[in-house]
């Protein structure tokens, strides 16, 4: 288990050199997902920048399922910050959905959105998979367990009526990339773009994007709310034209626990480097306050995230 806690660390003390004066290092934990995720790489860019500006703030990226076990974990204590989805925040507050059962998520926080993110279905070019219908009775990897991908996926073949007639897999998004160019499953589901799997495929195989049509789209928003139609741009994928399908917003939340002084250093930096972010991974050029749609979730923003808004004139309620 790792907290937003203060550790001492001295230099190396040699008999030419003068003693160093100790410094508090601050540990946070911070969950992402697993390799080939979009939530993995944003965690991993962001440690290595911050960590440039921030060398009393020590980040450690941690590999998890994604957003549904970042939620959870934080709601444990067992990390200090996380990718989660804006609709795994909502339903913790009740807890509902995967958090039925568990205790509330009333110490989570709000720092930023991070991006908004699609799910949608892929598979190989030429194998007859051509529309979402198409992956009855195929082989469909979902996701890795405890992830957002998961959670995403199983909702809209769900609302679309589909869930019961595919075999499910669960699997990493890198094994599931490669599982399905070896032909082992027919299709995976993805949620958030560009994810890693799906641009390291297209770049050696012809993939298709099972598009939505508008009937499915109004099918999915009437029955889960927090996703809304939006379009992901040709520009994504090699090969793949605009593409509309459920959407998603994705916050990086903090616990209650970690200081206000640490997270407006943080949100400060983030800010302040967010084209080197980006350059990393798209995902963070979409990074903005979006205080008041936050704040509908059920979940105050962090003290940290207020204080730097404010000063920016960025907060809005």
């Amino acid at each position: 288990m790792r907290h937003a806690i203060f550790a001492l660390s001295a230099a190396a003390v040699t008999a030419v050199a003068a003693p160093s004066i100790a410094q508090d290092t601050t540990e946070v934990a911070w969950g992402g997902s697993s390799p080939g995720g979009v939530m993995y790489y944003m965690v991993g860019v962001a440690g290595t920048e911050l960590g440039k500006d921030l060398p009393e703030i020590n980040i450690t990226q941690v590999t998890t399922g994604g957003s549904t076990e970042n939620a959870k974990r934080l709601i444990k204590g067992e990390l200090d910050m996380g990718i989660v989805y804006g609709s795994h925040v909502y339903m913790s507050q009740e807890p509902e959905g995967p958090f039925a059962g568990g205790d509330k998520g009333t110490m989570l926080r709000g720092v930023a959105m991070a991006y908004e993110g699609p799910t949608y279905f892929v598979a190989l070019g030429g194998s007859g998979i051509e529309e979402l219908s198409d992956l009855e009775g195929k082989k469909v990897a979902l996701g890795p367990p405890g992830s957002g991908t998961v959670f995403n996926c199983s909702n809209i073949l769900t609302a679309l009526g589909l869930l019961d007639t595919i075999q499910p897999q669960m699997m990493t998004f890198a094994d599931a990339g490669r599982a399905l160019g070896n032909g082992q499953i027919d299709a995976f589901c993805q949620s958030s773009s560009p994810a890693a799997a799906v641009t390291e495929l297209a770049e050696t195989r012809e993939i298709t994007i099972l598009p939505y049509s508008d009937e499915q789209l109004a099918t999915i928003s009437d029955t889960y709310p927090f996703y809304h139609a939006g379009t992901m741009p040709e520009t994504t994928y090699k090969g793949v034209p605009a593409t509309d399908m459920p959407f998603t917003t994705v916050y990086w939340v903090a616990h209650e626990r970690v200081s206000e002084d640490v997270v407006k250093k943080m949100v400060a930096a983030a800010y302040d480097k967010q084209d080197a972010l980006a350059a990393g991974h798209k995902a963070w050029a979409q990074m903005k306050p979006d205080v008041a749609n936050f704040q509908k979730l059920g979940a105050p923003m962090h003290p940290g995230a207020e204080a730097y808004y404010r000063e920016q004139g960025l907060w809005t309620e």
